[in-house]
C-alpha cells in the first residue's frame, strides 16, 4: 500500500477542491493508497511540511494553484534526492501554467485519476540565489499581479486579470538596465520584462509560437523585453506578449545558467509568488529534479 501526502489549498479558484474532496479521496482509496491529508492555512505551511515530513511517504500530490505547486516543489527541493517521492498534482488555480505543460486536465476528477495511477516524468527545476521554482523567474511587468491580486478578483477575471495588469503598467513600469550572461551570449539593456522559464506559457500568456518548449533538457529560455519609446515598439511589445510573435523588442536566449546583474535592486517573482529583491541573480537549472505525474 503506497503512502500518500495530500496537500491542498482550500481557498484556490473559488474553493474548487472542498466541494470535490470526497470524489478526489474515492478515487485515492480505490488505488489502495493510505492518504495524509493537510489542507494549507497560510503561505509557506505546504513548503514546510514536505520539508518535515516528505521523506516518509512514496508520493506527495497537491492541490491549489502554481503557488501551492511552488510551495511543495521547494519542499520537496529541500530534501537529498534519494529521499524524494513522485510528486502529483491536481490544478484549481486561476492560470495553472505548469499544469498545461505537462498536460493535466482542469477536471478535478480526471487530474486525480492521473496523480493516482504511474505515468510519471523527471522534470527540471530552477533555483534563484537559493530559493527553488518550477517554471518562471522573473521581474518586471505581469510579474508583481499573482501575489498583489486579491483572490476574489482572480477567482472573477482569470487570465484576464493578469493581462490588464501588465498592459496597464507597460506605459508607466519603470525600465532596469540589466547585464544578463549565459555560457554563450551576455548583453546589457533596458528593459520592462524579463523572464527566466521553461514553461509553455506564462501567466496564461502563450510566449512560444513557433518554438518547441522541452521541460527536461537541463535549460532555461530568457526573455527580456526592451523598453518602447513609442506607440510603434508599444504594439511590438503587446502583439508579442498576446501571439507570441517575435520582434525587435523582444531578446530571447538560452542558457543551463542565467546570471542577471542590476544597478539598483530588483524586485522577482518565482511562480507568481514574491521572489525578493537582489541587485544580482543567479538561476541555475537543476535537470530532471524532481519527477511528476503526467498526462502526455
Amino acid at each position: 500500500m503506497e503512502k500518500v501526502l495530500f496537500i491542498y489549498n482550500p481557498h484556490a479558484g473559488k474553493g474548487a477542491m472542498k466541494n470535490k474532496l470526497s470524489d478526489v479521496m474515492e478515487i485515492f482509496m480505490r488505488a489502495g493508497f493510505e492518504v495524509t491529508i493537510y489542507a494549507t492555512m497560510q503561505q509557506q505551511e505546504a513548503t514546510g511540511i514536505v520539508r518535515e515530513k516528505g521523506k516518509d511517504f512514496d508520493r506527495v500530490i497537491c492541490s491549489g494553484g502554481d503557488g501551492t505547486l511552488h510551495e511543495v516543489t521547494h519542499g520537496l527541493m529541500c530534501l537529498p534526492p534519494e529521499e524524494r517521492p513522485r510528486c502529483g498534482y491536481i490544478p484549481t488555480g486561476t492560470v495553472n501554467d505548469f499544469a498545461t505543460g505537462i498536460k493535466l486536465p482542469k477536471r478535478i476528477r480526471k487530474a486525480a485519476q492521473i496523480v493516482a495511477g504511474d505515468k510519471s516524468h523527471a522534470y527540471d527545476i530552477g533555483e534563484m540565489n537559493g530559493k527553488y521554482f518550477t517554471y518562471v523567474a522573473a521581474f518586471g511587468a505581469f510579474t508583481s499581479v499573482s501575489y498583489e491580486t486579491p483572490q476574489a478578483t482572480k477567482n472573477l477575471l482569470g487570465r484576464t486579470a493578469y493581462l490588464l495588469e501588465g498592459v496597464t503598467k507597460l506605459n508607466t513600469i519603470k525600465a532596469v538596465r540589466v547585464r544578463v550572461e549565459t555560457e554563450d551570449d551576455c548583453w546589457e539593456e533596458d528593459c520592462v520584462l524579463g523572464m527566466v522559464t521553461n514553461a509553455k506559457s506564462v501567466g496564461g500568456l502563450n510566449l512560444y509560437r513557433k518554438k518547441k518548449i522541452y521541460l527536461d533538457d537541463g535549460y532555461f529560455d530568457g526573455i527580456f523585453v526592451r523598453k518602447p519609446e513609442n506607440p510603434i515598439e508599444l504594439n511590438q511589445v503587446m502583439s508579442f506578449l498576446l501571439t507570441g510573435a517575435e520582434n525587435p523588442q523582444v531578446h530571447m536566449i538560452r542558457g543551463q545558467q542565467i546570471i542577471i546583474e542590476a544597478a539598483e535592486e530588483v524586485a522577482y517573482t518565482l511562480d507568481g509568488e514574491n521572489g525578493g529583491s537582489y541587485k544580482k541573480t543567479v538561476i541555475t537549472n537543476h535537470k530532471q529534479a524532481i519527477t511528476y505525474f503526467h498526462g502526455l
